[in-house]
């Protein structure tokens, strides 16, 4: 579900490099990779970013739609924050272009709305979570796992119609197949994202370097 084949007007495409990487400066001088000081956790955050691209190479193909595939940007928001998960998935996003043999013009356009955008409506889904639903296991699975993977695809499948009739000019026809394959995208990122959730909060909660762990009582020790 991406970009990476569509010609792009040279204006959309030089301001799109130009967000992009100020956006990824403007991370960069938070200093995120100081929750990385584990070893443990940089090797968990690398292993993300490369199944992620794994999953991004895993395209479906419709013949009247554009592709679709998992995006992978909610859990790297619940295990790293959006800080780490806005350079994750600019990292992913740049080696699914390589892996896909894909034109670099439109690389940063498609990191903004298949990266960016579901990571900040992520982090903003989960910080409704935490200020506005009970502190506990259960909540925080359903909150962080499913509700925001699932609100964060489909906001990048309305943004890609958007898009789509911004460069038109116009109203757009959206393909029956797309709107099928969304809704079964939706599904798919909520019960991947979901499920790992739940595997990692009751198994490693120490990679959940987001929250403090006994907050949400995932285990009883001190955090590593």
């Amino acid at each position: 579900m991406g970009f990476f084949y569509t010609p792009l007007p040279l204006w959309l495409t030089v301001g799109g490099w130009i967000v992009a990487a100020g956006l990824l400066a403007l991370v960069l001088l938070q200093r995120p990779f100081s929750r990385l000081q584990d070893a443990t956790l940089q090797h968990v955050w690398l292993g993300i970013i490369v199944a992620v691209t794994v999953l991004w190479a895993c395209n479906a193909w419709f013949d009247d739609g554009p592709v679709i595939h998992l995006l992978g940007a909610t859990l790297m928001v619940t295990l790293f924050d959006w800080r780490l998960a806005l350079i994750g998935t600019a990292a992913t996003t740049g080696l699914a272009a390589v892996v896909l043999e894909a034109s670099w013009l439109s690389v940063a356009v498609t990191y903004m709305l298949f990266g960016a955008l579901p990571v900040a409506v992520s982090t903003f889904l989960q910080r409704l979570s935490n200020a506005w639903l009970p502190r506990n296991l259960f909540t925080f699975i359903i909150g962080h796992g499913f509700v925001s993977s699932a609100a964060a695809v489909a906001a990048a499948c309305g943004a890609t119609v958007l898009f789509e009739m911004a460069l038109t000019g116009g109203p757009v026809t959206v393909p029956a197949a797309f709107m099928r394959g969304s809704l079964l995208l939706v599904v798919g990122e909520a019960l991947f994202t979901g499920l790992l959730t739940i595997l990692i909060s009751v198994y490693k909660p120490a990679w959940i370097t987001t929250y403090d762990v006994r907050r949400y009582r995932l285990d009883r020790g001190p955090r590593v």
